[in-house]
């Protein structure tokens, strides 16, 4: 999603919350992140390449989410699964909610609450999850809420920058991605660092990934959950970062045409001189000959990768064990084909070892008779549980 209307409410709901929360933090400087790691050749054709979801998964399982007047969902915004099997579903927009269901979709309790006392969020801007504790990051207030999972509030960490997307990548650690808006007390010749690495332990703050102070921040959409399952994908960035307590590091360089790769620089020296607008960059987001990443995901055994270019929408499955990448191709529709009931499309909000989870609305299916489980039209979503193959030769 763009974030210039974002940050416009951001801007105007601070204003009337008058809220100030200051954090004395140390800053270390450790400058841009490049290590060896693997390469992936994108094919990224222009032409219809059908991969149908048999091909790729061994079964799905259906788990409806309980629904009832304590456990509305408006929208789904994040995903995630707990050490238990238990899910996380984050609810930004419409309910402002952070849900807990279990292995079967049974509503177990909420974690936090709306408002402005110390345990309560005004704003979810992420949720993270690590050693059975949920983490939530108010945007506004400027801080992380920690809470067990039956909901107990544990306690509460301040941190002064803004940022999108958390992740709990230790015992007080966290990593902050701020895509390419600028912390102007972290700038360095020029530049501002797209990740934060902060130490709620010892308030020490270290910067990476520093990006160029002429980035235009409405030039771009963001990746969905861009920091995820310690994984970091930035837009307009060839390079899939995994990030730890010890930093950030190359994990996947994915390679392609040089011709698009002139055209993506090209771009992004336009974005830098030229003023542009939300309309444009969605414009552009179709128009430009250059792969643009939606979503990336790593399973135990292979990795998910969701692109789009010129009009053609793309998913590469990466296999690392084996060096295997393939590719699924279309124009305006999604390329793996659900050929198991043909009740949801393919777009993973979720993984845990090797499985993939989707959505199913139960508003959006055209014959609510092929899943075998009950809902209605207004119920809440279905994940759609899917196994994974372990390898491309199966």
């Amino acid at each position: 999603m763009m974030r210039f209307m974002k940050m416009i409410n951001r801007f105007l709901s601070v204003s009337c919350l008058c809220i100030g929360m200051i954090a004395c933090t140390q800053i270390k400087d450790t400058g841009n992140v490049k290590d060896k790691c693997d390469i992936i050749d994108l094919s990224l054709r222009q032409e219809e390449n059908l991969i149908p979801l048999s091909e790729i998964s061994d079964s799905v399982h259906y788990i409806p989410l309980e629904t009832s007047d304590s456990c509305l969902i408006g929208s789904v915004d994040k995903l995630l699964r707990t050490d238990d099997g238990n899910f996380i579903v984050v609810d930004k927009e419409v309910a402002s909610s952070v849900l807990l269901f279990d292995s079967e979709g049974n509503f177990l309790n909420r974690i936090g609450c709306r408002g402005q006392g110390q345990s309560e969020y005004v704003m979810i801007e992420d949720v993270a999850y690590r050693d059975g504790c949920i983490y939530v990051w108010d945007g506004i207030q400027k801080k992380v809420i920690k809470y067990l999972e039956n909901g107990t509030f544990v306690e509460t960490y301040l941190f002064d920058y803004t940022a999108y997307s958390m992740e709990c990548v230790g015992e007080k650690l966290f990593a902050f991605c701020c895509d390419y808006t600028p912390n102007r007390s972290l700038y360095r010749d020029g530049q501002y660092p797209s990740l934060i690495l902060f130490d709620a332990g010892t308030d020490e703050v270290t910067p990476y990934l520093y990006f160029d102070e002429k980035t235009n921040n409405t030039a771009y959409t963001s990746v969905l959950n861009n920091l995820y399952g310690g994984n970091l994908a930035l837009p307009l960035n060839d390079t899939i970062y995994e990030v730890t307590g010890g930093g950030a590091s190359a994990k996947y360089i994915l390679r392609y045409n040089k011709n698009y790769l002139s055209n993506k620089n090209a771009y992004i020296a336009k974005s830098q001189t030229e003023k542009m607008t939300a309309d444009d960059t969605m414009k552009a987001s179709i128009d430009e000959k250059f792969p643009q990443l939606i979503s990336y995901f790593a399973c135990d055994s292979l990795s998910l990768l969701f692109m789009r270019m010129g009009g053609f929408l793309y998913y590469g499955f990466y296999y690392p064990d084996s060096g295997i990448y393939k590719e699924a191709s279309a124009c305006g529709k999604y390329p793996v084909v659900n050929d198991v009931d043909g009740s949801f499309l393919f777009s993973p909000r979720c993984v845990d070892g090797n499985r993939v989870y989707c959505l199913i609305e139960p508003s959006a299916l055209s014959t609510r008779s092929k899943l075998p489980v009950d809902v209605e039209i207004e119920d809440n979503p279905i994940l759609a549980e899917i196994y994974m193959r372990y390898n491309d030769e199966d």
